[in-house]
C-alpha cells in the first residue's frame, strides 16, 4: 500500500500531467507568437491551482485569445499571389474563342447533317429512277423474248442463235480466241444445214 500513499501526498498533487501539458503548449505557442511578432503571454498560468476565478488568469487568457485571433486573421489576410492582368485577359479571350469555336462547330455539324440528308435523299431518288429504268428494260426484253419464242419457224434456229452472239471483233472480254467459233456460227447462219 506504500505505492498508493505516494499519490495522496501533497508533492504528488503538485505534479499534474494535464497542467504540465498545458504549460508546455503555452510555452510553444508563446515562442510561435514571438516569432510572428506578437507579445508573449505570461508563463505562469496555472488553471488548476484554485477553483476561484482569477482575474489575472482571465486577462492572460484574453491576451492569448487576442493573439490567436490576430494570428488567424493575419493568416487569412495573407495574399496569395494574384495572377497578372495579362493572364486574366488571356483567359477571358480564350474562353470567348472556345465559345465561338463551339458555336461554329455546332453550325457546321448541323450543316453537314442537312447536307447528308439531302445527299441521301438524292441517292434514293437516283436509285429509284435506275430501278424503274431497269424494270422497264427487263419488261420490254421479256416481251420481245416471249414474242420471238411464239414466232418460231423451222429453219430460223441459227438466226436466233446468231442474235444472241456478239460478232464484233472489238470485244476483248474473252481471253480465249473465239474467232473460229464466230466463223462457224456465221457460216451456219448463212447456210443452215438441211434436215433429212
Amino acid at each position: 500500500m506504500d505505492g498508493f500513499d505516494a499519490f495522496d501526498s501533497p508533492a504528488a498533487a503538485e505534479i499534474d500531467p494535464a497542467a504540465e501539458f498545458l504549460a508546455q503548449e503555452q510555452e510553444d505557442l508563446a515562442e510561435l507568437g514571438e516569432d510572428m511578432g506578437f507579445n508573449s503571454p505570461p508563463q505562469n498560468m496555472d488553471f488548476f491551482s484554485s477553483n476561484e476565478p482569477n482575474t489575472e488568469v482571465k486577462q492572460e487568457d484574453d491576451a492569448i485569445q487576442n493573439g490567436m485571433e490576430t494570428l488567424t486573421n493575419g493568416m487569412g489576410n495573407i495574399n496569395v499571389r494574384e495572377e497578372p492582368e495579362s493572364i486574366k485577359k488571356w483567359k477571358i479571350e480564350q474562353e470567348e474563342k472556345l465559345k465561338l469555336k463551339d458555336e461554329n462547330e455546332e453550325k457546321k455539324r448541323k450543316e453537314l447533317k442537312e447536307q447528308a440528308k439531302q445527299e441521301l435523299n438524292d441517292w434514293y431518288k437516283h436509285y429509284e429512277e435506275q430501278l424503274q429504268k431497269t424494270k422497264e428494260n427487263n419488261r420490254s426484253a421479256e416481251e420481245t423474248f416471249v414474242s420471238e419464242i411464239n414466232d418460231i419457224q423451222p429453219g430460223t434456229e441459227w438466226e436466233r442463235v446468231a442474235k444472241q452472239c456478239d460478232f464484233s471483233a472489238k470485244n476483248t472480254r474473252n481471253t480465249k480466241d473465239v474467232s473460229r467459233m464466230r466463223g462457224i456460227l456465221l457460216q451456219l447462219k448463212q447456210n443452215p444445214p438441211t434436215r433429212e
